[in-house]
């Protein structure tokens, strides 16, 4: 069926305009695409900016994680080499028994003989406590690891004097008397077992009925030496330096 004069009068202007139209269409199409590929790429570009910048923050806060850590180490070791000072000048202190002590131990307390009163003229000194059986148990206790020792409350050392005194015993120049009482800081097992040895000087003093009584503590206190000693003529060598 044919178009009418009419109709086919509107055609050709109807063909323009649907032509027209797709091109406009078209070409919003491709300018918003484009648009669409211009924010892409700048969201793109953003967020390659951004990664960046982060990426540079953690290299350079790993970088200053690592410096700290070797600072941290070089701190922990002069605290652990003052810590080492100091355990050795406290050692020194102990050696040289200038500070107090506690620790577990043994005490012992050693009287003169009941035999006393009953010896004969001359034989008297026989039944009392000497210097020389105080020195013998002083030398068991260093002998048995024995890390501090005290007689009558007075601190011995490695310079501590132990001798008689008309009918006292004088200890670093202090005047004692019996009971005589040690007390020493160690193994408790170690020390009893030296003290108690067979053919010491305890086991001597118990044949002739000298009164001993030695208890293990689990813990004792043991005062510093009233007056530290002094060297006159002793001084330290002094390390020679390398050229």
């Amino acid at each position: 069926m044919g178009l009418g004069p009419g109709a086919r009068r509107w055609v050709m202007p109807l063909t323009v305009v649907c032509i027209v139209l797709g091109g406009m269409l078209g070409i919003q199409v491709r300018s918003q695409e484009e648009r669409g590929e211009m924010r892409v790429g700048r969201q793109t570009s953003a967020l390659v900016a951004m990664l960046t910048r982060n990426q540079a923050q953690l290299e350079q806060q790993g970088a200053e994680i690592e410096r700290l850590r070797a600072q941290l180490a070089q701190y922990e070791e002069e605290a652990a080499r003052e810590r080492g000072l100091v355990r050795e000048l406290q050692a020194s202190r102990i050696l040289l028994g200038t500070v107090a002590v506690t620790g577990p131990g043994i005490e012992l307390e050693v009287a003169d003989s009941t035999m006393r009163a009953s010896a004969g003229a001359g034989g008297e000194d026989l039944f009392v406590v000497h210097d020389l059986q105080l020195l013998q148990i002083t030398n068991e206790l260093w002998a048995a690891s024995a890390e501090a020792i005290a007689l009558n409350g007075q601190r011995l050392t490695m310079g501590s004097a132990i001798i008689c005194s008309a009918r006292l015993i004088e200890v670093n120049g202090v005047a004692i008397a019996s009971p005589f009482v040690f007390h020493a800081v160690g193994d408790r097992d170690k020390l009893v077992s030296a003290l108690n040895i067979r053919g010491g000087v305890l086991d001597g003093l118990r044949l002739l009925e000298f009164p001993v009584k030695l208890t293990p503590k689990e813990e004792m206190t043991i005062p510093p030496i009233a007056v530290a000693p002094k060297h006159t003529y002793a001084q330290p060598v002094e390390r020679e330096t390398k050229q």
